[in-house]
């Protein structure tokens, strides 16, 4: 990646132009009463992830996460290839026999996720396949690069549950009985932002008084991994993850 560097926010600065802005999550999780939106200036996100900066105190947890990011920038979507495999138009999962790909053109959804170490994606559900990857920091590797893209500066760990875990996973839902729920569970309806969204902070292995069905249920079925230079990661719709950056990581999501 010597020519195109995705670990130097000068590169990135580069590419973007002057005068970007972009969406950035204000906050180290989603479901925190303090955490908030904003739009912002491409510069500024690009200096608080500036290791010289991220020790000032009073500097809020910053993230760009779940944007389009090439969509504003094409030349940087320029820098990969997206893989075949994306394309593929798979069968419907077993658990999801009514499932449907992205809607737009491309069948297509990319997303980036760029942050310092401590932005955390609580546990939650997606409804489409989805590819995340994480590329080499120093080196060009053509064969994982037509597979899924992210810029590691560090490490990103991943939780991840299957979709029988869904009645244990007590979510933020209006439904007194999820188990009984005949729709995918990964599409939100009685609370767009919060009902795929677990309560429990899997990360702890919260197993108390107050998620005993966790305990029970979930942590003997549930996987957690350290993805590093070069890896990649495919799951299924419908299934729990939750993402804890390690360091300051870029990340590439493909929903297909």
């Amino acid at each position: 990646m010597n020519d195109h560097p995705w670990e130097s926010l000068e590169y990135l600065r580069r590419l973007a132009g002057p005068g970007r802005v972009v969406p950035i999550e204000v906050g180290s999780d989603y479901r925190s009463e303090d955490w908030t939106q904003e739009i912002m200036s491409l510069d500024k996100f690009l200096d608080a992830l500036n290791p010289v900066n991220s020790d000032e105190s009073g500097i809020p947890v910053l993230y760009m996460a779940q944007h389009s990011l090439f969509r504003q920038i094409p030349a940087l979507r320029d820098d990969i290839n997206i893989p075949d495999y994306v394309y593929a138009s798979l069968p419907p999962p077993s658990s999801f026999p009514e499932y449907r790909p992205p809607v737009n053109a491309e069948q297509l959804v990319i997303n980036s996720w760029l942050g310092p170490a401590g932005t955390m994606s609580p546990a939650h559900t997606d409804p489409y396949y989805n590819f995340y990857g994480r590329f080499p920091q120093s080196s060009l590797v053509p064969s994982l690069i037509h597979l899924s893209l992210a810029q590691v500066v560090g490490r990103k760990t991943v939780w991840l549950a299957p979709p029988e875990c869904t009645p244990y996973m007590y979510a933020h839902s209006n439904s007194a009985d999820v188990a009984a729920q005949s729709h995918n569970p990964a599409q939100n309806t009685t609370e767009p932002s919060m009902s795929n969204t677990s309560r429990v902070d899997v990360f702890s292995q919260q197993c108390n008084e107050q998620f005993p069905a966790f305990c029970e249920h979930v942590v003997p079925k549930a996987i957690c991994t350290t993805l590093l230079p070069g890896d990649l990661l495919f799951f299924p719709p419908g299934w729990w993850h939750a993402m804890r950056s390690e360091d300051v990581s870029f990340s590439v999501s493909m929903w297909f």
